[in-house]
């Protein structure tokens, strides 16, 4: 029986020329890169070099900087609660009041909890049945006091696109110094990103999303924006992220983009076609089931699928079996009992939500893989429905 890996939203294969620079990288760059030492000297070079990559990937030039991390969770941390900080530090007398919305990663919604819990007021925006962002909502929410907008680019369990751009176009228009974040963990490799197409102050990403390893991510910083560290130690990573630096990590994300920029076209193209073939195979092979986010607006490898009369753990389960790998959502959230949180923003009843499942395909996915998993799917679908 094959293995089809349809889980590309919760992590990727390591690519294999991302994998040889990485032991190329743990053979032959041993040095601690703060050291002033020849093999010290050499891994800082590398990390710079790799850094210079990143900002090349994204279009940033000098605009900013790049700070790695061990993830996106942690760049999303340091993103809002090191500017936060740095808000409350600069304005004493001042309670800072932070933006987001309902369906973001729980790295950004617990964030805002934890601020809500030292003194920060927060707002959230809902969407509607589509998954969609009413922008006068955002901006009619910008306070004397607003320091933060945080929107993510797409949506981790739908596949849902923002449009970042207008967003944040429109709040800079508000209020210009209101510091802009997205978290970008699921945009990076599936879809064109530009920061000279989106005025955004910091934006966060994750390695393994595209696949390099995982335990490593980075956090954009525009020039002139204050955060406060949220790890203490030395001063590596600008004095925003201490520890000594996680050189194969780096070097992967490095590589991972280098092959990313010259494949991107090409690579989109194909996963994009692939995704609507899925699409339609399904909702032509099976009844009762309805698409769960924006059906136009999203990325097109992602399919979160409700299936009427069928709870998606045992779906998933019967899945497994036939070898296929998928979720019901996040792969944070798998075990957990709870009702996707950003399928009840969306306004779906509990019978939805628990029908839901999410595929994602990416660069290994090929069209047998997909006929395999349609048919896999259908016979695990018919097999519940009837009881058998």
């Amino acid at each position: 029986m094959p293995r089809i890996y349809l889980d590309y939203n919760a992590t990727t294969p390591v690519d294999p020329a991302v994998l040889e620079e990485v032991v190329n990288t743990l053979k032959n760059y041993q040095g601690n890169p703060s050291s002033v030492y020849e093999e010290g000297r050499a891994a800082r070079i590398l990390i710079e070099d790799s850094r210079d990559l990143v900002k090349s990937f994204l279009d940033a030039g000098n605009s900013g900087e790049i700070i790695f991390t061990s993830s996106g969770s942690e760049s999303i941390n340091l993103a809002i609660t090191g500017s936060v900080y740095a808000y409350m530090k600069n304005n004493k007398k001042k309670v800072p009041h932070i933006i987001t919305s309902t369906v973001e990663h729980h790295a950004v919604l617990n964030t805002f909890k934890f601020l809500e819990s030292i003194g920060a007021e927060t707002t959230y925006i809902g969407v509607n049945e589509f998954g969609m962002i009413d922008i006068e909502e955002i901006t009619g929410a910008i306070r004397e006091n607003t320091s933060l907008v945080s929107i993510m680019g797409a949506n981790n369990e739908t596949g849902t696109l923002f449009p970042i751009k207008q967003i944040f176009e429109e709040v800079k228009k508000v209020k210009e110094d209101v510091i802009c974040h997205s978290d970008l963990v699921q945009v990076i490799g599936k879809a064109h990103f530009s920061l000279k197409d989106v005025p955004l102050d910091m934006c966060s990403f994750s390695g393994h999303k595209f696949y390099a390893l995982k335990g490593c991510g980075a956090l954009y910083v525009k020039k002139g924006v204050n955060i406060e560290p949220i790890i203490h130690g030395g001063h590596q990573e600008r004095g925003l992220r201490a520890g000594t630096e996680n050189i194969a990590g780096i070097v992967s994300i490095a590589k991972a983009l280098s092959l990313l920029k010259n494949i991107m076209n090409d690579e989109l193209t194909r996963i994009n076609s692939l995704g609507s073939i899925f699409h339609d195979k399904l909702f032509y092979g099976i009844e009762g089931i309805k698409l769960n986010g924006n059906p136009v607006n999203r990325l097109k490898n992602t399919l979160n699928v409700s299936f009427d009369g069928v709870k998606s753990e045992t779906l998933l389960f019967n899945l497994d079996l036939y070898g296929i790998s998928a979720s019901a959502g996040s792969a944070c959230n798998a075990g957990t009992v709870s009702l996707s949180h950003v399928l009840k923003a969306h306004g779906y009843d509990a019978k939805r939500i628990e029908s839901a499942i999410r595929f994602s395909i990416g660069r290994y996915t090929t069209e047998d893989d997909i006929d395999y998993a349609v048919s896999a799917i259908k016979k695990g679908v018919l097999k519940l429905r009837t009881g058998s």
